[in-house]
């Protein structure tokens, strides 16, 4: 893993379209704090898990002026049954080539750490917080989800940044 940035460096720009076909661009998200979560997928029980546990706060991370998304490396078909099945309010992007992944320097392209014939998974989790202006306020990278910081935890950074021009 690499780390290509700095805090209040400007966050590259970036447009996918969710697993149920959504388009979603980071540069159309101005003015609001933004939580990207790289994530291995729906295959992993433990990132499953953080999906459900994400999900259950969506409503306060819309009103806290953030918006959340998950970031996962191919796997259309599946995380679409699973949005579909777990009523996912949270949009669960999906980085086909794994080129996202690789310019925010949280995983290798299209890592064949688990060798499978499907999609290719990330080999860790990681999170950036995109401040309001653009710039990176904070990234966690970690080698499980249990590594990440908590729903309830970025929300507090959120009530702080909700006070401070919506920096951290």
């Amino acid at each position: 893993m690499s780390f290509p940035f700095q805090l209040n460096d400007d966050a590259p720009d970036f447009a996918l379209a969710d697993c149920l076909g959504k388009p979603w661009k980071l540069s159309e998200q101005t003015g609001k704090m933004c939580v990207i979560y790289f994530a291995r997928g729906e295959y992993c029980p433990t990132t499953r898990g953080e999906f459900a546990n994400y999900n259950s706060f969506a409503h306060l991370f819309k009103q806290m002026n953030c918006e959340l998304v998950f970031v996962v490396n191919g796997g259309r078909t599946e995380h679409a049954q699973f949005a579909t099945e777990f009523r996912m309010r949270i949009p669960i992007l999906v980085d086909d080539d794994g080129i996202v992944g690789q310019t925010y320097g949280v995983y290798g392209v299209n890592h064949g750490d688990m060798k499978r014939d499907d999609y290719k998974n990330y080999v860790a989790p990681g999170v950036y917080l995109i401040n309001s202006d653009g710039k990176i306020g904070g990234f966690w990278l970690s080698s499980t989800p249990r590594g990440m910081p908590t729903p309830e935890s970025l929300l507090s950074i959120l009530v702080y940044a909700q006070n401070h021009d919506w920096k951290y």
